[in-house]
């Protein structure tokens, strides 16, 4: 197998490159968390309905991903995977060129996220098939890790862009369309070590992972909430502009540089379980921010305490790899792991999809503070997903 050496280390030419996608899609994920909700309020002026009522057709590709990889399972993991960037590139570039017209935003929102959900698996299973031995935790940690420095630099560069030479939205998810696109050509040159893998099912479900399965619904839930309403929090009711969201979002990378591998080398030592309890608990400590900040008195302190709420609720997103780590570990077929975490996707998006509309609805039809009802619905599905992390094995 081909070597590529970087400073004192070697690693696999195919871990190279895989770690330049990463690179590639922390500028794509860097751009959608600090402008995709500002463009939609600034440039296209969404209302918070109009933004709730949009995220339903937009999960449903996740809804849709265990059908998607059913539909191309022949192609193996790692075309599947190109092909699901590139399409994705596709939608991103025409979602930041399309004028203020409801159905043409959506069409191509949907269009990005069809590739967004159908690699969304194959960025664990990928990754986890680089590791040694078991550590697949700790590879994934290094590995988005990696990501995280690549989203710093790129928040960064956005400040700078944003606030000293004005650019335009336009611009900057044309960058992330093209960053997009050549993540997926590159994974053609992935050799795998001469392997293709292939699941011999197209679909695959297992009652051993009812709880993996819940564990994905109930995350679908919380998830969504937070994604969606978060930044909305911050723009409409703390009044804060794109520079706000992307300071935050910068600090929430420059953490997640130490922060990612720490959490995944602490899934490799105390288990799926810990790490899962671990989430659901920072989580309903920041939902609780969410929705009380603004009863502290000072609007200074109010933004702080949301600000760092935000950063909390962002940081848990790695919890994902528990989540993937526990299904690699059960499995008795490596290729069936893809197939299986597309199957949680799936169960993920069939809640996400209507938990957006019925949150915006009850944060309009009760008016300034309806966003608090919203939050304190986070703060229960937290405590559930803390009781339900408790049910796993050690």
């Amino acid at each position: 197998m081909n070597k590529v050496k970087i400073g004192k280390y070697e690693i696999s030419a195919d871990l190279f490159i895989f770690l330049v996608i990463s690179v590639l899609l922390g500028v794509v994920a860097a751009v959608e968390s600090t402008s995709l909700a500002n463009r939609l309020y600034e440039d296209l002026d969404f209302t918070v309905m109009q933004r709730s009522l949009l995220e339903t057709p937009r999960e449903l590709p996740g809804l849709l991903a265990v059908v998607f990889f059913g539909m191309l399972n022949g192609l193996g993991d790692m075309r599947i995977a190109a092909v699901a960037n590139i399409i994705g590139g596709i939608g991103l570039l025409f979602f930041g060129l399309v004028p203020n017209h409801f159905y043409l935003v959506l069409f191509f929102l949907v269009i990005y996220s069809v590739g967004q959900h159908l690699y969304l698996p194959l960025s664990s299973t990928i990754a986890m098939g680089f590791a040694e031995g078991e550590n697949f935790g700790k590879r994934m940690g290094q590995v988005q890790g990696l990501g995280s420095l690549s989203i710093i630099i790129t928040s960064g560069l956005l400040y700078i862009l944003y606030r000293f030479f004005h650019v335009t939205y336009q611009v900057v998810f044309v960058i992330a369309a093209f960053a997009m696109a050549l993540a997926g050509v590159l994974f053609f040159f992935i050799k795998n070590g001469g392997k293709k893998i292939i699941c011999e099912k197209r679909f695959v479900f297992h009652k051993e992972f009812k709880l993996y399965y819940i564990l994905s619904t109930i995350n679908g839930a919380r998830k969504q909430i937070t994604l969606t309403f978060v930044p909305w929090l911050i723009i409409d009711v703390y009044h804060q502009p794109v520079t706000t969201i992307t300071m935050l979002f910068f600090i929430v990378c420059v953490i997640s540089i130490f922060f990612k591998p720490w959490f995944g080398d602490l899934i490799d030592k105390k288990g799926e379980r810990y790490a899962l309890q671990f989430e659901a608990v920072i989580m309903f400590v920041a939902c609780i921010g969410f929705v009380f900040a603004k009863s502290l008195g000072s609007f200074t302190i109010a933004l702080i305490v949301v600000g760092i709420s935000y950063v909390a609720d962002k940081l848990m997103e790695s919890a994902s790899m528990a989540r993937a780590t526990y299904v690699r570990k059960h499995s008795h077929d490596p290729a069936e792991v893809a197939r299986t975490i597309s199957m949680g996707v799936s169960m993920d998006h069939l809640v996400s999809m209507f938990v957006p509309v019925f949150a915006g609805y009850v944060w309009y039809s009760n008016g300034p503070n309806g966003y608090r009802y919203v939050f304190l619905g986070a703060l229960v599905i937290s405590f559930v997903n803390f009781m339900i992390a408790s049910k796993l094995d050690t």
